[in-house]
């Protein structure tokens, strides 16, 4: 029962930020909506704050369980996207107030685990230091990230399905290439990240040139 109360005052708190912003909600339109006094929510939280902390770790929660071991990295990224989808406006409601850090660091927390899982299981067999797979996950989470957030912040116009299906080609297009450039075997003590001193540097013009000899442009100048 108790655990009963506690989810439903987390999913009154969900249904009224279909509404309104967080900053607009107050403990007396939750205990409407969910028909309980006072002192019921407040034995079960302190404050409206505590609530969502404790909405957003269950969803996140819930969002990693519901991660299918065998669905491809775009179906698992549509799936996902869908969801935001589904709570377009309670997402919108609670980045356009003062706790939207609360909303990005959900989606960097369900980002890198997703992205941890499929770049993890494109590294097998590969000696991989451990800090270039960090890197990398880094790299597409972010990226992706961002593009969420630009997608939030422009109040989700439309959708962007197509958007979602470019990104995900464009993942299994370069995860291969940047963990073979990571192998440890290959790059003993270095990752494919640096410049190596022998690497041609591109001049004005965009050229390669093979050494400095072959160019007077400032950058091989410098080199």
């Amino acid at each position: 029962m108790a655990k009963y109360t506690r989810q439903a005052i987390m999913l009154c708190l969900l249904k009224l930020l279909e509404e309104k912003s967080i900053d607009k909600i107050t403990v007396k339109d939750i205990c409407e909506r969910c028909e309980i006094n006072r002192n019921t929510f407040y034995y079960y939280f302190s404050d409206i704050y505590e609530v969502l902390d404790a909405l957003i770790e269950y969803e996140t929660e819930q969002s990693l369980k519901e991660e299918d071991a065998e669905a491809s990295f775009y179906e698992e990224l549509l799936h996902k996207y869908h969801l935001v989808l589904n709570y377009r406006k309670a997402i919108g409601h609670l980045y356009a107030s003062k706790n939207r850090e609360l909303i990005s660091n959900y989606f960097y927390m369900v980002t890198e685990a997703f992205v941890m899982k499929h770049v993890q299981k494109e590294a097998e067999g590969m000696d991989v230091p451990e800090e270039e797979i960090k890197f990398i996950v880094d790299f597409y989470s972010n990226s992706l990230i961002g593009m969420m957030l630009r997608w939030i912040k422009e109040k989700m116009p439309e959708k962007k399905d197509h958007l979602i299906e470019q990104w995900s080609m464009s993942y299994q297009a370069t995860v291969k290439i940047l963990l073979q450039g990571c192998l440890a075997e290959q790059h003993p003590g270095a990752s494919v990240f640096k410049r190596q001193a022998h690497d041609p540097l591109p001049c004005r013009k965009g050229r390669l040139y093979p050494d400095r000899h072959g160019c007077l442009c400032n950058n091989h100048k410098r080199y």
